[in-house]
């Protein structure tokens, strides 16, 4: 993912029984945390953040089809 793009936030840490809100800026259907690290997103503190948001949809789109595969190497 580039690191060029501006910085999107795409969900906060809280101190709560929730513990992660979403702040709307995320690809519409994204609710896991763990698929949006997964897809290149990077935790600066409390904050999930992006630089690519564009990129950041279009793999989360392809990660939604059936022909996703995780690579784990």
């Amino acid at each position: 993912m580039s690191t060029s793009g501006p910085r999107v936030v795409l969900c906060r840490r809280e101190k709560s029984m929730v513990k992660y809100r979403w702040t709307g800026s995320e690809p519409n259907g994204m609710y896991e945390v763990e698929v949006a690290e997964e897809l290149g997103a990077r935790w600066e503190g409390d904050e999930l953040v992006t630089y690519d948001l564009g990129g950041l949809s279009a793999l989360y789109e392809y990660h939604q089809g059936d022909d996703y595969m995780i690579d784990n190497d």
